[in-house]
């Protein structure tokens, strides 16, 4: 399906769900209309029964996004009263990504800038290029980088690379960010596709309800009052027919068939 005009793009392929950027003239930059049709297309992929996880990429091969398109800033984000229901857009669509009951990875290949990194830290598994660069250019804008995407940067690469990312404004390359535990891995370009199909390929070999709680227990690290969810989550795995079919197909020395019941 398209959205934002066809600026971003879902389609379906076997257990993965695709999520494309698809604004390659101005390196996937993403404009306000772009932010709020992002929750009803992760909405669309996550509710898909045959769809395992949802890979966010961008279009091209330079950019997996390059920040918000702040040539619409003058208008849509000129002071901080027209930064509040641009910033509510922005959170309801990172929100969207991490409260996806199927794992999110972000494909990236070339720029991740700005709103790229806002993005790609809203992901649970985020796989990278050795070409790709990340910067959070805030600082050279001049506009307040957000709490909750600062507070999502920090408890991944850590108080201080936080930091100097958002005051320098520099760009990070592949193997500094994979050092900051930002990224999960970093493969040959010409890899990318097959790595993320191979990853999808093994997380829809395990347990549907499984890699579900899994997912919510992760984000009891962030909010812990969702820890009688997420313990919830946890005890319909194991009554649930995956759990026997798991425990019968070991019995039986072969492969289970999971139905996510």
């Amino acid at each position: 399906m398209e959205y934002a005009g066809g600026r971003l793009i879902t389609r379906v392929e076997g257990p993965i769900g695709w999520l494309v950027f698809n604004k390659p003239e101005r390196l996937n930059a993403v404009c306000l209309d772009m932010w709020k049709s992002l929750p009803n297309a992760v909405d669309e992929l996550d509710r898909r029964m045959d769809v395992r996880a949802v890979v966010v990429t961008g279009a091209g091969d330079r950019s997996f996004i390059s920040g918000a398109d702040i040539a619409e800033f003058e208008r849509e984000r000129c002071n901080a009263a027209t930064n509040v229901p641009f910033t509510a857009a922005v959170t309801a669509a990172t929100k969207s990504i991490i409260a996806a009951t199927k794992p999110v990875i972000a494909a990236i290949n070339g720029y991740c800038i700005g709103g790229g990194v806002v993005i790609a830290s809203a992901c649970d598994i985020r796989i990278c290029t050795p070409a790709s660069r990340f910067a959070v250019p805030a600082a050279r804008l001049g506009l307040g980088y957000e709490l909750d995407n600062y507070l999502r940067l920090s408890r991944l690469v850590g108080a201080g690379i936080a930091m100097e990312m958002v005051a320098t404004g520099r760009h990070f390359t592949a193997d500094e960010v994979h050092q900051a535990r930002f990224v999960n891995r970093i493969v040959p370009a010409d890899d990318l596709d097959r790595t993320v199909r191979q990853t999808v390929d093994q997380i829809a070999m395990g347990a549907p309800l499984t890699v579900a709680a899994a997912k919510m227990a992760n984000r009891v690290a962030v909010d812990p009052s969702l820890a009688s969810i997420a313990q919830q989550a946890i005890d319909v795995c194991f009554d649930s027919d995956d759990y026997k079919e798991g425990r019968a197909a070991f019995h039986d020395k072969r492969t289970p068939k999971f139905t996510g019941r």
